[in-house]
């Protein structure tokens, strides 16, 4: 016999009426606000945008995440994980201030951020790479280190960055006295991010082709970014390099102590 679908007692007329015309009277004032996005040309805001509003930027997006984190949690007793998240995700956030980038979110094993507002496409690439090759440097000379003295499990990491455009949007509602609204990134690159950080194993960092586009081949970054192949499973963006399908990239700058 089939489940039946209706579990629940009906839905209380009123309170669907209200939900309905909340809805409605949303779905009005995003489209209004959302007919002419304007270019961004620093850092977004809370209070430089209304709820539901958005602006365009080029940028640079990371994922930073913690390697085989569930089996780590399982070997370690909880105070000695918190003891590393504790040392480790303040750090790269405190890092995502230090180059002028702006932290979407904390994923509790690690972060999402974005990097570029108002600089051109060359330079926020090298801002995105210089970011990461700093993390990895302050993971092996001091992160890990200072763990060790704790008698505490080192840990290793992988990213997944992209170069795209980007719909920074101030989501959420109005609740009397209650914040109860955000900023979001909202753009193909961040599911890109997201997808290469996850095709990344131990200590690998992969970008997509806006990062090897205007990276800096000869005097900068750039020289360590180096081809892997094509993705299948996944298409992004407009091709680049005469690309037809999506290419990715490892990235293997780090700063030397």
């Amino acid at each position: 016999q089939e489940p039946s679908e209706n579990r629940m007692p009906n839905f209380p007329d009123s309170h669907q009426e209200e939900i309905i015309e909340r809805i409605g009277e949303r779905a009005e004032t995003v489209e209004e606000r959302l007919e002419d996005i304007p270019r961004g040309r620093t850092n977004p805001s809370l209070e430089e945008l209304t709820i539901h509003s958005a602006k365009r930027y080029r940028l640079g997006i990371v994922f930073v995440d913690i390697n085989d984190f569930s089996n780590y949690m399982s070997r370690n007793d909880d105070e000695d994980t918190l003891f590393m998240l504790n040392v480790f995700i303040p750090e790269i956030m405190e890092l995502v201030r230090d180059f002028d980038g702006k932290l979407e979110k904390n994923t509790g094993d690690g972060i999402l951020a974005y990097f570029g507002a108002g600089e051109d496409d060359g330079d926020a690439v090298e801002t995105l790479l210089e970011y990461i090759a700093t993390v990895k440097w302050a993971l092996k000379y001091h992160v890990n280190p200072e763990l060790e003295d704790n008698d505490v499990e080192t840990i290793s990491i992988s990213t997944g960055s992209a170069y795209d455009t980007v719909y920074i949007s101030r989501i959420g509602a109005h609740s009397g006295n209650q914040r109860m609204n955000r900023l979001t990134a909202v753009s193909t690159g961040a599911n890109i991010a997201s997808e290469l950080e996850a095709m990344a194993g131990t200590d690998q960092h992969y970008v997509n082709d806006g990062v090897y586009e205007y990276s800096d081949d000869e005097n900068g970054w750039g020289q360590y970014v180096k081809h892997v192949g094509k993705h299948n499973g996944y298409t992004w963006g407009s091709p680049l390099k005469g690309h037809d399908t999506a290419q990715y990239y490892k990235f293997t700058g780090v700063w030397q102590e």
